[in-house]
């Protein structure tokens, strides 16, 4: 928009990118209206008369009828489905209903690098970043990672590498990327979509605008993305396939992480190399350098940036070691596909597997299996226990045990003293914490504990 002195925009939900979004739109001279559902709360105070103090309109509690009178455009937080009332009603009335990163691609000229998938985002996103970071450019990870997009654009950075989730870019109208990563797909959040070919279609939206001097970066292992046509440059890669050498693909040829480009193949650093574990990390890896690449990024750049790259917090994170046991948190998989490859990640050894909370009413036969194969013992906690419970028994698996807290889980799972560790839920957090990152916090905390209670300082 070349001006927003004149315009009125309402901003529904004060989550993170609602409140990146009004602030930004206040300093650049619009009318902000922000509407919230939820009742007030001390932090919804507060967030409330900061944003009076700017300039803002804030109602809470419900939304009003100026709603839908207000407003020339509507910011929607991502967590609104199109489900909703409000929403609705606001198509109904003809307003143009977008998110915080289509308004960002709007207001910058800045490339995007936009990363979508059920599964390893985030791990890429910043994977992406940290590569780019590494040759001096600036080049935040951002959106659904958890920094708002908008809050970042003001730096005017080289690149925004941002991670971006079907539910925001189901409102993305003309967002087309410079890259755009497709990871994976499996079901997932099919509450809010109400149906699997809904979620599929919204993760196309990261490419329908491309152009056809843009890139599609596609899991070629994935049957669903594999079969997918894009209008943009196509850059596969595989953990399974070869490519031609002609094709942009990135690959792996014995040990090593390789790529094709512009007619030249690049050998980068074995596998062994990377701090990051598991098969889905090499999956994350490849989609990274297949990204970077695209950018004209120096091989020898890509490789240093792939070795020196960390787990990323939450994420198949070393917590420490306690009594000679040790404590991974992967309070991140909020999927049973997600924690099938953390299960995976731990080749050799069986593992005592933390999991439960918030059931999203998924299949659990695939989990089942793995749990067979890769777990020593099973501790469930959180809404999802006894479905969790009755669906392992079923598949033949019965080292279970079921305790009410995190602090419980930790103790039992040293006392069975038969294995690493891991807390990997297959669940959502809301049934008992605030948020995945609240759950794996509070994880870590009771692990150091129980460290202090083994061995205290003296």
């Amino acid at each position: 928009m070349s001006s927003w002195s004149n315009k009125k925009v309402l901003i529904l939900g004060m989550g993170m990118s609602g409140l990146s979004a009004a602030k930004y739109l206040l300093s650049q001279g619009a009318s902000v209206l922000v509407s919230e559902s939820k009742a007030e709360d001390t932090k919804l105070k507060e967030e409330k008369e900061e944003l009076l103090k700017l300039g803002a309109k804030v109602e809470i509690g419900g939304h009003s009828q100026e709603t839908l009178k207000f407003p020339d455009l509507i910011i929607v937080s991502p967590g609104i489905p199109p489900s909703a009332k409000i929403i609705q009603d606001l198509v109904l009335a003809g307003k143009e209903i977008i998110c915080d990163i289509e308004l960002a691609y709007r207001e910058s000229n800045v490339p995007i690098i936009a990363i979508t998938g059920t599964n390893g985002k985030s791990t890429t996103c910043a994977l992406i970043s940290h590569i780019l970071t590494g040759c001096q450019l600036k080049a935040p990870a951002c959106g659904n990672i958890g920094l708002p997009v908008l809050n970042v654009i003001k730096d005017k950075p080289d690149y925004l590498v941002v991670e971006a989730s079907s539910y925001q870019l189901y409102y993305c109208n003309t967002l087309a990327p410079q890259v755009a990563v497709w990871l994976n797909l499996t079901p997932d959040h099919i509450e809010w979509h109400g149906n699997l070919d809904h979620y599929i279609e919204c993760k196309k939206k990261s490419f329908k605008h491309q152009s056809q001097n843009q890139f599609a970066v596609l899991n070629a292992d994935d049957p669903i993305i594999s079969k997918f046509t894009p209008n943009a440059i196509k850059f596969s890669f595989s953990r399974q396939n070869s490519f031609t050498k002609n094709a942009p693909s990135a690959y792996i040829e014995g040990e090593y992480l390789c790529y094709s480009f512009n007619s030249q193949s690049h050998k980068l650093c074995k596998k062994s190399d990377l701090q990051i574990i598991g098969e889905h990390n090499l999956e994350n890896a490849l989609a990274a350098i297949a990204a970077t690449a695209t950018l004209n990024i120096a091989p020898e750049s890509i490789a240093k940036g792939l070795k020196t790259f960390t787990s990323l917090e939450h994420r198949l994170e070393y917590v420490d070691t306690v009594d000679g046991i040790k404590f991974f948190n992967d309070s991140k998989a909020t999927n049973p596909e997600s924690t099938i490859k953390a299960l995976e990640a731990f080749k050799n050894e069986k593992v005592v597997l933390i999991a439960g909370g918030r059931d999203k009413g998924t299949s659990l036969n695939d989990l089942s299996a793995s749990i067979n194969k890769h777990a020593a013992f099973v501790i469930l906690l959180g809404e999802a226990k006894e479905r969790f419970a009755s669906t392992f028994k079923a598949a033949g698996f019965h080292n279970l045990h079921m305790v009410e807290n995190l602090d419980s889980a930790i103790k039992l799972a040293l006392e069975l003293k038969e294995g690493p560790v891991l807390l990997s839920p297959a669940c959502a957090s809301f049934d008992m914490f605030q948020n995945f990152e609240e759950r794996g916090r509070v994880f870590k905390n009771l692990v150091r504990k129980r460290l202090q209670q083994v061995a205290p300082s003296h």
